[in-house]
């Protein structure tokens, strides 16, 4: 039976480290794919941004909401002193414009009356 010849030890080592390298290769390359493509991902998303921020769209969306809540805002606060006075029973300056017509209105009526019965 014959043997083989043995390799040398630096053979031996120089194989493994050739293996070594080229398995760490590959992964190094694998990893570059993945940086690339991961950048590609990346660009693409802040186009995207970059696109929206450029076409003032959700500055347009912002101003109109702060709008609408400005409206909302100013009308509660004019009517919030009615509601309150209304609660604790005071009577607002339309209430006594109201009376104050209705009261010239009967003493009116009641000056009238009040000449009809003094002619007859």
């Amino acid at each position: 039976m014959k043997q083989a010849p043995k390799k040398p030890v630096t053979a031996v080592a120089a194989e493994r480290l050739n293996e070594g390298l080229t398995a760490a290769k590959k992964q190094l390359t694998q990893v570059e794919k993945d940086v690339v493509s991961e950048a590609k991902k990346q660009r693409k998303t802040l186009e995207k941004l970059l696109a929206r921020v450029r076409s003032r769209q959700d500055l347009k969306v912002l101003e109109k909401r702060i709008a609408t809540t400005a409206t909302e805002l100013q009308t509660r606060v004019k009517t919030m002193p009615r509601e309150v006075l209304g609660v604790l029973g005071v009577a607002t300056s339309d209430d006594v414009q109201k009376l104050t017509r209705n009261l010239t209105t009967l003493t009116k009526r009641v000056d009238e009356l009040a000449k009809r019965q003094s002619i007859a």
